[in-house]
């Protein structure tokens, strides 16, 4: 977790700076790359795959990108660690991309922030990155992110319009440019996801499950699972299909296939389901309608798919800037499985909710979701409050 684990090299005027190959090709610019802490393992945050000796200090970039179908396929996509899907307006969904390992040149099309991205962002990120939002949702961008994370909205170094798509879907990043224009960003962080048996030697032991030293299970103990559907709306019915050959789940809109820049269908290691809230965000969306809010702090149930297989877990996330910390059905700790991972932040049935209500279904048959707990008066107590 960045907040959690500071280095004294972040006040250094040395900054280490990716190439724009990708992050496994670091180099420092005009000096010596930060000390890495005692302990820090060899892996990739986002990923747990093993990397440089300075993978977890590597910067973390969090993009939210479009999902509208004039927009497909997208820049850089396929490229990203790790990606949120989440329910917006219109009953359409938008992505969360998050990069360290492997960077791309140019993402987009790059498009407004949304209360969620906060929970996602500030766990881990170095680079915050969206094109504007609501007014209520950039007074809370700006009463949470600290300013450790770089927010890059329009206009900042790296965010450039092209001229050969119309507006608003034009705004791209240029990853280098950004990244050369932020200051020094060498923390360590393990990720979105507490990661158990990563943790640096040196932390110290808590009562949490994020105090174990090794997972009790991991997907691989699931039942076998080969098609999965998602159903955020009417309008959004993302569909997976394990490919044993490829060893991913392979993405498709409903029936066609959800294709990279260069062609080729989309594939992740990982897929994972979490059920969440959706509440009212409080204000109407540029048609006049109704505007949901996915609340990403709390706990509840999730599923995680990965080598054909699917596993029931939990989750709980306490704060906005707290990891998600994931437990077994007997209450051990879980660790994501190595790779890249998708993320479905799905909407599902609770007292108090009042529009798009998610389902989802393993083979053709419909999972029953868990009611969640009724809404609390204040959603999100982190809105205001830190541990």
């Amino acid at each position: 977790m960045k907040s959690a684990i500071r280095i004294s090299a972040m006040g250094l005027s040395l900054a280490l700076v990716l190439s724009a190959c990708g992050g496994s090709d670091s180099a420092s610019s005009g000096g010596e790359s930060a000390e890495v802490p005692a302990g820090t393992p060899a892996v990739w945050s986002l990923t747990g795959l093993p990397g440089p000796e300075d993978a977890q200090i590597q910067p973390i970039v969090v993009v939210k990108i479009e999902n509208d179908p004039v927009v497909r396929p997208q820049t850089g996509l396929e490229r990203a660690d790790l990606i949120f899907e989440e329910l917006v307006e219109g009953g359409m969904t938008r992505f969360a991309a998050i990069y360290q390992s492997d960077l791309p040149e140019q993402v987009g099309p790059v498009r407004s922030v949304r209360h969620v991205d906060v929970a996602i962002a500030e766990p881990m990120a170095d680079a915050f990155v969206f094109s504007g939002g609501a007014r209520r949702t950039m007074k809370f961008v700006k009463r949470k992110i600290p300013t450790t994370i770089s927010v890059i909205n329009e206009g900042a170094p790296g965010m450039e319009r092209v001229s050969t798509i119309p507006a608003p879907h034009n705004i791209f990043l240029n990853m280098e440019e950004m990244l050369d224009s932020i200051a020094a960003k060498n923390t360590a962080s393990s990720g979105f996801f507490v990661r158990p048996e990563v943790k640096p030697a040196s932390a110290s032991p808590t009562a949490s499950a994020s105090g174990s030293p090794k997972p009790s299970s991991t997907a691989l103990t699931g039942k076998s699972v080969t098609d999965v559907g998602v159903v955020f709306s009417s309008f959004a019915g993302p569909n997976w299909k394990w490919n044993a050959t490829e060893k991913m789940w392979m993405r498709s809109e409903g029936v066609k296939p959800f294709l990279n820049k260069d062609g080729k269908q989309f594939g992740t290691n990982n897929l994972m389901i979490i059920e969440v809230r959706e509440i009212d965000a409080g204000y109407k969306g540029q048609t006049g309608g109704y505007v949901p809010r996915t609340v990403l702090t709390g706990s509840g149930r999730a599923w995680v798919l990965s080598e054909g297989k699917a596993v029931e877990v939990a989750w709980n996330k306490p704060f906005v800037d707290a990891q998600m910390e994931l437990t077994d059905l007997d209450g051990n700790p879980f660790t994501m499985p190595t790779g890249r991972t998708w993320v479905e932040l799905l909407p599902v049935s609770a007292e108090g909710q009042t529009a798009f209500t998610g389902k989802y279904s393993f083979d053709g048959v419909l999972v029953p979701v868990k009611n969640l707990p009724k809404p609390a008066a204040t959603p999100e107590p982190s809105d205001t409050a830190t541990p």
